[in-house]
């Protein structure tokens, strides 16, 4: 109420609107007004909480008041911002003042600047003064992130110099001191452990089993989880011995370590159940899938008016050389490309960064998961000295400091392994699914579905490439608790985008395919040069016999289904965009686009192509819309909705002189459909690329309806123009099965007006 009654008396600005209750009777304005100083200490604290530190030391010389209340309340400086603020000579009190009060972003900072003495004053560049700050401000990291993996030790972790004193070593020296007066602390634990297990000495392992079993006792979950892999992984195990093991491994999961429910899970597809029934061990892998949450980078690309979803597309294509140079792992890659994502999406970043940022997550994740690392020095010589050894080490601390420490989580590679063994996967057809996920990440707009949506559509695209009996078995629903119905919007996604779209063509003119390239090798089985079904045959595949544009929507008929499952929207718009025509796509996996006869500028762009991205907030809605005045749709109002009016309509010589009016038409996708002759229904030549109604990268233009086994008179079939009667004539089919929405639905019509406006039914 006090509040109120300070907000009511506020002076107010004709521009500004302040919400007061109503039965408040506001008093007379007089000529003093009331300022932010009047507001309680409470709300005061509330507001200071979170500023960056620069907010915080200006409001601090505005008034003593402000002064007093900043620096006797531990809070504001615990939980003060110091993003792109690195410690240096005028700063360091603010940063050390803050990281006494436990601020965990000035701590990283810290402990990193003096680990490599960057940014320092020249007269405090001691090895073992600072060695031992750093370890201090280590300690106390692990200690206020009880729910993150530890990571001080891939700072410290060897090799190590061997000219003179090193920090490292002195850091880890202190730290094993450290755990001499606080044994409790099983993170440290954990950081020293791991340390000791990289060094190459003998009699290392008893130790790194003692500091793991210390760390098990005081209850960290990395430290038990590692503690049962040295004991039980490389162990040969009878009956009874792995009964024991998995006994231990679920009580090593109940901790909320993710390693150790992803082995878990792990076990059960590969139907060890160990003492818990099928039914059991299905709940506990569904419960690990559904606790995955959507990363959402995409949605960072629309208030950034410099990054676009083709820098992020280069950025990671590159990460994927970067990666085949060194044979790191694709767990690796996919660390690091979460890492980026994770990162872009809480920070502001410009373009000049975008490729520190990566290379300084690849730094990251190698040294996390892995023994053969990039060191700081060759990060920046894989960007061609573009940056800086400092500019690489205040990277890595901005990571790690804005990501809290939390470098690894749950990825679509995670699930694409666990549900190839629930699936009974080959090796070339797990090879497939790896392809496909890893296909994934280059896409921006993939960031919308959850990691285990990719790793499930992947699955699902690679058991229907290598032509398997049932895309989707009953077990896969049992465990994972996704339907087929559940997957399939992001399996066309994913068809989509990966398959029947060109790769991006960066500014020097090169087609970046690194994905295809790192695939063709034969030790992934060559899966990249697999020969990838058209859209029809996809369709067939998962049992969608229509599809029903409905406004901006487009639903899918599934066969043998009863449900509605309709996701409405109030919006309605239509998109005039014009529409590129292709040719020349192969039908094979992440197809070339070089010999496309007709592209925008988006689509062969490298940094500068994205434009269009900021200037046409429509591009993704070009979906025609139903006039619901009358109960036909008119031919001049589809083609208006298609081509923008009449007078743009290409003639018919025009259209063949494209090479668009021959009698056998390529899919919208621009890859030949087996099935497009004959009495089959041929896709419109004034049809974008894609049939699908599935939201895309600026240079993805969608529209247009596709109709699917669906006869056609002779008349219409040999004509190449666009026919909307006709179309529309296979919206319904028989009876009216249930339909899945691949997209915001605007208005939608009744099954009954459906039935009655159907061929079948007006015969």
């Amino acid at each position: 109420m006090k509040v109120l009654s300070a907000l009511s008396k506020l002076q107010k600005s004709p521009n500004t609107f302040i919400p007061v209750h109503m039965h408040m009777q506001l008093r007379p304005r007089k000529h003093h007004q009331l300022t932010i100083w009047n507001l309680p200490e409470e709300v005061l604290l509330l507001i200071l909480k979170g500023l960056h530190v620069r907010d915080i030391l200006n409001m601090r010389t505005v008034h003593p008041y402000f002064r007093d209340i900043i620096d006797g309340n531990s809070p504001v400086w615990a939980m003060a911002s110091f993003q792109d603020n690195w410690p240096m000579c005028n700063n360091l009190h603010h940063f050390e003042q803050a990281a006494n009060f436990g601020n965990i972003e000035a701590l990283i900072k810290l402990a990193i600047a003096y680990l490599y003495n960057e940014g320092l004053p020249e007269d405090d560049r001691h090895v073992t003064s600072n060695g031992e700050k750093a370890a201090d401000m280590f300690c106390k990291i692990e200690s206020l992130t009880p729910g993150t993996e530890p990571f001080s030790w891939l700072f410290i972790r060897p090799p190590w110099s061997l000219n003179g004193a090193c920090c490292k070593e002195t850091v880890f020296t202190h730290m094993k001191k450290y755990l001499e007066k606080h044994p409790d602390n099983g993170d440290v634990q954990v950081c020293v452990a791991k340390t000791v297990s990289l060094l190459e000495e003998e009699a290392t392992g008893d130790q790194t089993q003692h500091y793991l079993q210390q760390a098990a006792q005081h209850q960290s979950g990395v430290g038990a989880y590692l503690h049962w892999q040295h004991q039980w992984q490389d162990r040969v195990c009878d009956r009874a011995c792995r009964l024991e093991s998995l006994r231990q491994l679920r009580q090593v999961a109940k901790l909320g370590n993710m390693e150790a429910n992803l082995t878990l899970c792990k076990f059960y597809a590969k139907e060890i159940y160990c003492g818990v029934t099928a039914n059991q061990a299905a709940v506990t892998v569904r419960d690990f899938v559904h606790s995955v949450s959507s990363i959402n980078v995409q949605s960072c690309f629309k208030t950034s008016h410099e990054l676009t979803p083709s820098m992020r597309y280069i950025l990671v294509d590159w990460l994927v050389e970067v990666a085949g140079m060194k044979d790191f792992s694709s767990q690796t890659l996919h660390v690091a490309v979460s890492v980026v994502d994770r990162y872009l999406k809480v920070h502001k970043t410009t373009r000049s960064k975008l490729q520190l940022l990566g290379v300084a997550a690849m730094v990251l994740c190698s040294r996390f998961l892995g023994k053969d690392i990039i060191t700081i020095r060759e990060a920046a010589w894989l960007t061609d000295n573009t940056y800086k050894y400092e500019d690489v080490v205040r990277m890595m601390g901005e990571i790690t400091a804005t990501l809290r420490g939390k470098i690894r989580v749950a990825n679509s590679f995670d699930f694409v392994e666990l549900f190839s063994l629930l699936a009974s996967l080959d090796r070339k057809s797990s090879f497939l699914a790896e392809y496909i996920c890893e296909l994934c990440l280059l896409q921006a707009e993939m960031g919308q579905y959850k990691p285990t949506e990719i790793a499930a559509a992947s699955v699902l695209l690679a058991r229907i490439l290598t032509r398997l009996d049932d895309p989707w078995p009953k077990r896969m629903v049992q465990f994972t608790g996704f339907t087929i119905e559940d997957i399939s919007r992001c399996a066309f996604h994913v068809h989509e985008k990966c398959f029947l779209e060109g790769s991006v063509v960066d500014h020097r003119d090169v087609t970046l395919q690194a994905v295809k390239l790192r695939y063709s090798d034969k030790k992934f089985m060559e899966v990249s040069e697999m020969e990838i079904m058209s859209y029809e045959e996809l369709c067939t595949m998962l049992g969608v016999t229509d599809h029903i544009q409905q406004g901006l929507d487009v639903c899918v008929k599934f066969k043998n289904d009863d449900e509605l499952i309709l996701s409405p929207s109030r919006k309605k718009r239509r998109c005039e965009r014009k529409f590129p025509c292709f040719e020349g796509r192969e039908n094979t996996a992440t197809p070339s686009i070089e010999k496309c006869a007709e592209m925008d500028e988006s689509m062969l762009s490298g940094y500068d192509g994205d434009k269009e991205d900021e200037e046409k907030d429509d591009s993704d809605d070009s979906f025609l819309e139903y006039d619901d005045s009358s109960e036909s749709l008119k031919s001049d109002e589809l083609c208006d909705g298609a081509m923008g009016s009449d007078s743009d309509l290409p003639s018919e010589g025009q259209l063949s002189a494209l090479g668009l009016g021959s009698p056998n038409i390529r899919s919208s996708s621009g890859v030949s459909s087996p099935g497009s002759s004959g009495g089959e229904a041929k896709l419109s030549p004034l049809l974008p690329r894609s049939s699908l109604g599935i939201s895309g990268h600026a240079s993805h233009v969608f529209g247009g309806v596709c109709i699917q086994n669906n006869r056609v008179s002779e008349s219409e079939g040999s004509s190449s123009h666009f026919s909307p009667q006709a179309s529309l004539r296979g919206f319904v089919q028989g009876n009216v099965s249930s339909y899945m929405t691949l997209r915001k639905t605007t208005k939608r019509k009744s099954r009954q007006f459906l039935l009655e406006n159907s061929p079948v039914q007006k015969q």
